[in-house]
C-alpha cells in the first residue's frame, strides 16, 4: 500500500507471485474453487483480510481481494448491500464484504493458467479486470491498459500525489463516473493509476473508516478533495458523517520511486 516514504518497509510491500512464495511468507489457503463467486486458489495471512491473493491452477498470481468484516459495515452512509462491486463471503468464520480484481483474463484462471515462463515474460499480469457482480466471468470488466483509451469510457481524470501515478506528464489518476452532482450512494470503490501513459496500478477506496488491517490508509478530506477533479458536492459531508474513508493502493511496479507526479 501507499506511504510517504518509498523505502519504509511498512509501505509498498511486495506480494508473493506464486503459491510457493506465499507459503514461505506465512500465507494460508482459504479456498480452491472454480464454480462459485470467486475463482481458484485464495491465500491470506492469518486474520488479515486486507489482502487475499488469488492464484491460478498452476499456482501463479492471478488477482487480489480486499475483505472488510461485515460486522463493521452499515448501509447508513453508503449502500454496501447494493453496490455490485462488493460480494459477500465467509472466511474462517468471519463474514466479509469483498472487492475483487484479476490481473489476467478470468476465463484463463481455471483453464490454462500461467507457468513460470509466462510469469517471467508477462510479469504480474496482462491487464486488470474488476469484478462487478457475482459471476467472475460474466461480471469482470477489463480496465483500459493505456490512458489514451480512457477518454472513451466513464473514467474521469483526477489528480495524484507523488508515487501515485502520472499521465502525459500531468498529475492525473482516474475515478469512475466522477462529477460534481455524483450521488455518494453511487460512489465507485476503486480508482486507476497511470504512469507514462500505461496502467501502473489501482486502488480500493470506500466510505467509512475501517480499522481491520495494517495495510490500509485513511486519507483526509483535503487529500481526497485534491485528488478528484471535480470533488462531488455530497462527498465532504458524507465522509464526515461516516467517520472518514479507507483506501489501499496496489502498484504494478517494483520501483515505486519511479511513479512520480
Amino acid at each position: 500500500t501507499w506511504g510517504p516514504n518509498s523505502f519504509n518497509p511498512e509501505y509498498f510491500v511486495k506480494q508473493p507471485r506464486t503459491i510457493a512464495e506465499a507459503k514461505q511468507n506465512n500465507y494460508q489457503q482459504v479456498s480452491d474453487q472454480c464454480e462459485d463467486i470467486f475463482l481458484r486458489q485464495r491465500f491470506m495471512k492469518p486474520n488479515d483480510y486486507g489482502v487475499i491473493l488469488i492464484y491460478d491452477n498452476q499456482g501463479t498470481i492471478a488477482g487480489v481481494q480486499m475483505g472488510i468484516p461485515a460486522s463493521m459495515i452499515t448501509d447508513k452512509f453508503y449502500k454496501y448491500s447494493t453496490q455490485k462491486m462488493f460480494n459477500r463471503d465467509t472466511i474462517a468464520g468471519v463474514e466479509l464484504y469483498i472487492l475483487t480484481a484479476y490481473f489476467v483474463d478470468p476465463r484463463t484462471i481455471c483453464q490454462s493458467g500461467r507457468n513460470p515462463s509466462h510469469l517471467n515474460h508477462e510479469g504480474t499480469g496482462t491487464g486488470l479486470w474488476l469484478q462487478n457482480g457475482s459471476n467472475p466471468i460474466r461480471d469482470s470488466i477489463e480496465m483500459p491498459l493505456y490512458d489514451n483509451t480512457v477518454n472513451n469510457t466513464k473514467w474521469a481524470k483526477g489528480v495524484c500525489l507523488p508515487t501515485m501515478g502520472m499521465s502525459n506528464n500531468k498529475r492525473y489518476h482516474y475515478w469512475y463516473d466522477n462529477r460534481l452532482d455524483k450521488s455518494c450512494d453511487e460512489f465507485f470503490p476503486a480508482f486507476l493509476l497511470y504512469n507514462k501513459n500505461k496502467l501502473a496500478g489501482f486502488g480500493w477506496i470506500v466510505i467509512g473508516k475501517f480499522e481491520f488491517t495494517k495495510r490500509t490508509e485513511f486519507p483526509s478530506i483535503p487529500v481526497i478533495a485534491s485528488s478528484q477533479e471535480p470533488f462531488p458536492v455530497c462527498m465532504k459531508n458524507r465522509i464526515q458523517e461516516a467517520g472518514g474513508m479507507t483506501a489501499m493502493h496496489h502498484f504494478f511496479n517494483n520501483e515505486t520511486w519511479n511513479i512520480l507526479c
